[in-house]
């Protein structure tokens, strides 16, 4: 995995308000008929009340390719969002176990919320003399018996790719991917493709915000 160490900033307080700003629980039903899956997903405010109920596809598709992992995706500010590592390698880089399913969730960022993990974008990009386009939480993660955990930080590479919106194409630009991850630490990811639709990228498991650049 090609990538450059930026910065590591705000250690603590990063950590606390990087990903978790958006207070997320998944409760997985299955569909009948299709043979297809979709999740009921909660966005709770701090009180419990439940604010928005939106049911999540569990495929999603970039550039013609599918996901290959289960899971939310629900990032809209890209044009689209997939995990091209096979389901088995991944299971392989992780060490997970026939009753663990590879389990990946895609979201806008809140970028107020998530303020400090902005900042850090931002510094990353200003480095770079880059400008900063959509902005996601990304978690890579696994289901095992209906419960939800995060994958570790530290294993195999997996490769994502994100659709690059209509409004942030440029013909002539170097696109790559800002990550920001709980402790603080900065990492610009390269292009790994030269689909010009596309940015692909190779990341490891857990949480992080994720942020297109180009330049």
């Amino acid at each position: 995995m090609k990538a450059s160490i930026i910065k590591k900033m705000m250690t603590g307080v990063l950590a606390a308000s990087l990903v978790m700003a958006p207070a997320m629980s998944v409760g997985a039903t299955t569909v009948t008929g299709g043979g297809s899956c979709a999740e009921e997903v909660v966005a709770s405010s701090t009180s419990g009340e439940v604010t928005t109920v939106a049911e999540v596809p569990v495929t999603s598709s970039v550039a013609g390719a599918k996901t290959t992992v289960a899971g939310v995706y629900l990032a809209t500010s890209v044009n689209g969002s997939v995990v091209s590592t096979p389901v088995a390698a991944i299971a392989e880089g992780y060490g997970l176990t026939s009753a663990d399913k590879p389990y990946a969730k895609f979201l806008n960022m809140d970028a107020k919320k998530s303020y400090l993990a902005k900042a850090a974008i931002d510094v990353a990009a200003q480095a770079k003399g880059a400008v900063v386009g959509p902005m996601l939480n990304i978690e890579l993660g696994k289901m095992t018996a209906g419960k939800y955990s995060l994958l570790p930080s530290d294993g195999a590479a997996i490769r994502l790719s994100l659709g690059i919106p209509a409004n942030f194409a440029q013909a002539d630009a170097t696109f790559a991917i800002v990550c920001v991850r709980p402790g603080g630490v900065v990492t610009i990811l390269e292009d790994v493709d030269t689909n010009p639709n596309t940015v692909t990228f190779d990341t490891t498991g857990g949480a992080g915000a994720y942020a297109m650049i180009k330049y």
